[in-house]
């Protein structure tokens, strides 16, 4: 089977994933062993690979693991790609054949889909788990008896519901129940003294209490056996199971680690997501059927005359797929889905379109009533039914909801919808069940190789709504674009927009930005922290424990009163001292864990903790030492992180001062940056703004200052052009400076000089009150200063017609003082 491009390029990420998680976990493992449990390989693993991974978990045994997702569309074949990672999990992280992966889904229909394929050993994804185990992989489901020879011996995947491993739920406890069936993965219940070790190895195992003689015997249960087996665990549709309960019933199973699939991550969440997989690479792979073609209504909304447009259609499908057999051997058997208001039993009439009054209007209109099927919460005649067959009859599939996810259909072209679309959201949830494009290979005839959506009630501006929506919900959001009107106005939607031509053509050297570069000999390349700054901080030329011992530890405190904050029913607060003492004295490995974060060294790291506790050791005053240990690990961190910013700013001073370091802006792609000549925007009916760079502007994401400061630029007669800075897309302009991360200013600014000539280009940050002073805002200050002190060079590598500016200015502008600061400046 050959993979697609991205279903490539996820199998890569995930190989150089695995790789160096193996290698950090073992430099972590040579550790002493003093100091290994307190510093985590994940940590590690997620610095060396640049992941600003923000979702840190540990399992029930305490120990951190790697939980993330991969953002695969639908129709992206995420099966596929579980099974992929589950292969080279196994080759390059455990380095073993055998072990434990536990599959978890939450629907019946991925479930039953999902099992029925990993059982076939036909199946290609079946042959490729047992290429991994060497022929010896087993497919289990809850309640399957499970010996812990299998897993010593084979690869077992168990498919279990998450309803089943979410304790929230007493109905939903059974994989905790105990059962017989394994007994061996457990001691004899007479054999306390083998519970009692386990229990230490494995302290977060179910167990039963013999209050009487003091006595706890593990539960042989398979929640049990599972958190014994520190298994790999594959989560589908893991948007869905991220909730607090669901990640600690996850947790609670004690993974060594977590991949999540899912089409839309939560990433506001802090889901921590590996690899994005677009609309748009799944088009180029021929995978989705676009353009979608959007039908308006007859001006009377009926229907009848929808259903009748629907049939023609269908059948115009039909010809045209009689044609692909006859020709290539390829066939495909045109599906319309029709959406309905009710289809409960006692729900008919009342003035709401029932599924049997559109059953009977096809026979009525000729269609044979063996075509037609139902589903429904109640009713489903395509149960036993493989519509992808070719001795399947169905050509119409009635439904209100009930095939809005876990159903997967690529015979499914049409889309008609009756309820009405300003109302009726479920109708997003169906757009995905047209998309995929049979055999996930284009057919080469336009008709069979598009998706079509019909309606009889509701504004063009609601449909298109509920459309992006729906593409939203299937990881298509990217793909709106590709929807196209019959006939009717065109309603509100993201769209592409180029700069304007008389911009680009008069005043070409104005789209060229300054960035630091790096300058070796005549050559160039980009300013980089790791390489720049991080290689060259030093250190040893702090002795943390001598300051320490002389700064910190002779003005402890011998009594430290802790406050709480009480809050009465009329919301008035009050603060009180309460009598709870700290106790516990500074722990190496939390103190290396603390540090570790900001050197980003485990072996300097353990180095200067264990001189430090040896420091703390001999203070004589243990009861003192034990109550202040908290405010101890405070001043050490700050300490830190201050030396840390001060040798970041002196080796960025310096090599600004030895012109190693300098601003460049330059015609090359490849070393210095130019705004996109097009972009993607969601314009306003009409559109507000003249002066914008683009041919329409994207206001509707500016927050309320941003929209203050754009109206006085825009209102401003000596400015050419000026445009939002979308700082939330990579592609656009970013600055470095002596800290890691990258400053997004929020507008760029061209300004007319003399002659109708570019006098200037400002980089304006726009700042709210509350975020003026504080740290973040006095760094990206201090930035601009060196910008606007610096002196820019112009590279030219190309030969352009024109000279490349080099004036430009880096302003932060305040909230409150915006129309100050913008009238000084222009």
């Amino acid at each position: 089977m050959i993979l697609k491009d991205y279903q490539v390029k996820v199998i890569k990420e995930l190989k150089h994933f695995f790789t160096e998680a193996e290698k950090q976990k073992n430099i972590i493992d040579q550790l002493p062993e003093s100091v290994r449990g307190s510093i985590s390989y994940v940590d590690s693993l997620y610095k060396n690979l640049k992941l600003d991974f923000a979702d840190r978990p540990e399992n029930g045994l305490g120990q951190s693991y790697p939980r993330f997702c991969l953002k695969v569309p639908t129709a992206g074949g995420k099966t596929l790609i579980a099974v992929e990672a589950i292969r080279e999990y196994q080759n390059l992280f455990t380095k073993k054949r055998t072990g434990i992966v536990v599959w978890i889904t939450h629907r019946d229909t991925i479930y039953s889909q999902t099992i029925k394929n990993l059982k076939n050993k036909s199946h290609i994804y079946r042959q490729w788990l047992d290429q991994c185990s060497g022929n010896k992989t087993i497919i289990l489901e809850k309640g399957h008896p499970l010996r812990s020879q299998d897993v010593e011996e084979n690869l077992v995947v168990l498919m279990i519901m998450i309803q089943s491993a979410n304790r929230s739920v007493k109905e939903d406890m059974k994989i905790f129940m105990d059962s017989g069936g394994y007994m061996d993965f457990f001691p004899a219940d007479n054999q306390y003294d083998e519970h009692k070790k386990l229990l230490e190895q494995v302290p977060n195992l179910d167990f039963v209490e013999d209050s009487l003689f003091n006595r706890k015997v593990v539960k042989t249960s398979l929640g049990n056996a599972i958190r014994m087996s520190n298994p790999l665990i594959i989560v589908d549709e893991f948007h869905t199971m991220f909730s607090d309960k669901a990640k600690a019933t996850l947790d609670q199973l004690n993974p060594a680690m977590i991949i999540g699939l899912s089409a839309t991550p939560k990433e506001r969440m802090q889901m921590n997501v590996l690899v994005r997989i677009t609309g748009q690479e799944l088009k180029r792979a021929d995978m989705i059927k676009l353009d979608l073609h959007l039908k308006e209504p007859t001006k009377s909304g009926n229907w009848h005359e929808m259903t009748n447009e629907i049939i023609d259609k269908r059948d115009s499908l039909e010809k045209e797929a009689k044609k692909l057999q006859n020709n290539r051997g390829i066939y495909i058997r045109p599906i319309a889905l029709i959406q309905v208001e009710r289809t409960g039993k006692d729900q008919r009439g009342k003035n709401f379109v029932h599924s049997e009054d559109v059953r009977e209007y096809l026979v009525e209109q000729g269609v044979p009533s063996h075509q037609i099927a139902v589903k429904s919460s109640d009713i489903n005649e395509i149960a036993e039914e493989n519509l992808l067959s070719e001795s399947s009859e169905i050509r119409y599939i009635i439904t209100k909801e009930a095939l809005k996810e876990g159903w997967d259909c690529s015979f499914a072209y049409i889309l008609g919808v009756i309820p009405n679309a300003k109302s009726e959201t479920s109708m997003t949830q169906l757009i995905g069940r047209i998309l995929r494009q049979p055999y996930a290979q284009k057919t080469g005839i336009p008709a069979l190789d598009e998706s079509y959506v019909y309606y009889t009630k509701g504004e063009i501006a609601d449909v298109l709504y509920n459309i992006q929506k729906g593409f939203d919900d299937e990881g298509l959001g990217d793909l709106v674009q590709h929807v196209g009107r019959e006939s009717g106005p065109t309603g509100s939607r993201r769209v592409k927009v180029k700069i304007k031509n008389q911009i680009r053509k008069q005043f070409p050297e104005s789209l060229f930005l300054p960035v630091w570069l790096i300058k070796e000999g005549n050559k160039h390349r980009h300013f980089s922290y790791d390489i720049d700054i991080k290689s060259n901080l030093n250190w040893q030329t702090t002795d943390y424990a001598a300051w320490l011992e002389k700064e910190i530890l002779p003005h402890l405190s011998e009594k430290v009163d802790r406050h709480e904050l009480l809050v009465d029913l009329d919301k008035k607060f009050k603060k009180v001292v309460t009598d709870e003492k700290h106790t516990g004295l500074l722990e190496l490995s939390y103190l290396t864990r603390r540090i570790f974060e900001i050197v980003d060294n485990a072996f300097l790291s353990a180095e200067i903790s264990e001189k430090i506790i040896r420091v703390c050791d001999d203070y004589a005053n243990k009861e003192v030492l034990s109550l202040n240990s908290g405010f101890i690990t405070k001043e050490i961190v700050k300490k830190i992180i201050e030396d840390k910013s001060v040798q970041e700013k002196r080796t960025f001073d310096s090599l600004i001062n030895s012109g190693k370091l300098i601003i460049g802006v330059s015609d090359s792609q490849e070393l210095g940056y130019s705004l996109p000549y097009e972009c993607e925007v969601y314009p306003e009916v009409s559109e507000t703004y003249s002066l914008n760079l683009y041919e329409k502007s994207d206001i509707l994401s500016m927050n309320s200052l941003e929209k203050r400061v754009a109206n006085l630029i825009d209102s401003n007669q000596n400015v050419i052009w000026w445009v939002r800075n979308m700082a939330e897309r990579k592609e656009w302009y970013a600055i470095n400076g002596w800290k890691r991360g990258r400053i997004r200013p929020d507008f760029v600014v061209a300004k007319r000089g003399k002659n109708n000539s570019l006098e200037l280009v400002y980089i304006i940050e726009s700042k709210g009150e509350q975020l003026m002073g504080n740290e973040d805002t006095m760094y990206k200050q201090n930035v601009f200063t060196k910008m606007n002190g610096g002196n820019v060079e112009p590279i030219n590598y190309n030969l352009i017609k024109f000279k490349l500016n080099k004036k430009f200015q880096f302003e932060l502008v305040e909230q409150g003082e915006e129309e100050l600061k913008i009238n000084i400046l222009l």
